[in-house]
């Protein structure tokens, strides 16, 4: 009997050990990933946005940028002190608008078309409304820096960049200004200058909005380059060169998209503002951060890595499908959490690439003196395609143009120029 209240006691203390050693399997997290760890200090041991950003903060206000900038910032750092990681109800105090024509904002078209549906008297008007826009837009390009230098979070100020694609379309109606008065150089400089400062900061930008947003200004003004110069409004546009690695990069933005998201999982578990108790002890047994970051990482070094790449490299790479999203059976709310299906990034990879072709295109289209047929154009353009997919089309409508095939869908034009032949 004693043997037998032994062996049942033995079976007893196994039993729980073996429950205890489950458990603490199962709550266990793992380590952060080396190069996770990593991008998490770079980012978040940054404090201090540079000037530029700071500007772009207050772009929109009536008062001066600099000091609408800096002051949403310091309201914002204030009210995150009170308010937890997750909490993304911050709304800056109302400020003065500058105010902006609805017609600067509203066309959805390039900037060349918008100013082609004006008349002259309607341009100058816009012109003298939004002179002070159009001179903050300069300025913005002016600055050394326009990177943000902190860690962002769904509840940071983002500068309103609306402002910036409004500014590029009144320095399209400047260019025609300056046309009118006889100055047609001068047109011409005013949008190669404003692609070479625009250029830099393409190269230079730390957040993905921004790295869009910039793209979208270059590509406005290779399009109105280019109409003026098949239109004979202008002189011959300088060849540009095309995208360099850094300038098609995506290395930084994705850094900064992942802290994103990383800190935001690693902040769920602890977030007293945002969950209640029984909500903390849920994530606490069922919710691993740093498993969830190291899973989430792989999204980002995807599209880092591919950003290196060649147009007709990642060509080759958009067949490989992605890695499987990791599951971990210890992580149940951190498996849905990654489930949910976010942006597509290599759609901004791709309007890079897309970009570096309407560079090429342009490039083909200066090459041709003002007044040529189309047959002309399409032989100029045969090559020259960086994705290596053939030479150019001609899409017809009622401006035609001319476009390179890519590798994805381009409903936006991005690899096209607007035709303006004699035929």
């Amino acid at each position: 009997m004693q043997r037998s209240s032994q062996f049942f006691l033995y079976c007893l203390v196994g039993l729980v050990a073996t429950a205890a050693i489950t458990l603490l399997l199962f709550l266990r997290d793992e380590p952060l990933d080396v190069e996770a760890a990593a991008w998490l200090s770079a980012v978040n041991s940054q404090r201090e946005s540079s000037e530029g950003y700071i500007y772009l903060l207050g772009l929109d206000a009536l008062d001066e940028p600099l000091l609408v900038g800096h002051a949403r910032q310091d309201e914002f750092r204030h009210w995150r002190t009170s308010h937890g990681l997750l909490d993304s109800a911050f709304v800056p105090q109302p400020v003065r608008q500058l105010i902006t024509a609805p017609a600067l904002r509203q066309c959805n078209e390039e900037s060349w078309y918008c100013a082609m549906q004006l008349t002259p008297q309607e341009q100058q008007a816009l012109l003298t409304d939004g002179q002070e826009l159009l001179r903050r837009y300069q300025e913005v390009a002016r600055f050394d820096s326009l990177q943000r230098h902190i860690a962002f979070d769904s509840s940071s100020p983002i500068p309103d960049y609306g402002l910036l694609l409004a500014g590029n379309r009144l320095l399209v109606l400047l260019a025609y200004q300056e046309i009118r008065e006889g100055r047609p150089d001068k047109a011409r400089s005013l949008l190669e200058q404003d692609n070479q400062r625009w250029r830099k900061h393409l190269a230079n930008a730390d957040s993905l909005i921004q790295k869009v947003v910039i793209t979208r200004l270059l590509s406005a003004n290779l399009a109105t380059l280019s109409t003026l110069y098949q239109q004979d409004l202008a002189p011959q546009p300088h060849a540009l060169a095309p995208l360099s690695p850094s300038e098609r990069s995506l290395q930084t933005a994705m850094r900064s998209e992942f802290v994103l998201a990383a800190n935001g999982l690693l902040a769920m578990p602890d977030d007293e503002h945002t969950l209640a108790r029984p909500g903390r002890l849920a994530m606490y047994l069922l919710f691993k951060p740093n498993m969830s970051v190291n899973a989430v990482l792989p999204r980002y070094r995807r599209i880092a890595m591919a950003s290196q790449l060649e147009a007709g490299e990642y060509v080759e790479w958009l067949k490989t499908p992605a890695e499987a999203q990791r599951q971990g059976w210890r992580n149940p709310i951190g498996n849905t959490l990654l489930g949910i299906a976010g942006p597509d990034m290599t759609q901004y990879l791709t309007r890079l690439h897309d970009l570096d072709a309407r560079i090429r295109l342009f490039n083909r289209l200066a090459a041709l003196d003002p007044g040529f047929a189309t047959a002309d154009a399409l032989a100029m353009t045969a090559e020259g395609n960086p994705y290596g997919m053939g030479g150019a089309r001609l899409e017809k409508g009622p401006t035609p143009r001319l476009c390179y095939p890519g590798p994805a869908a381009d409903d936006m034009s991005r690899r096209c120029l607007p035709l303006f032949s004699r035929d």
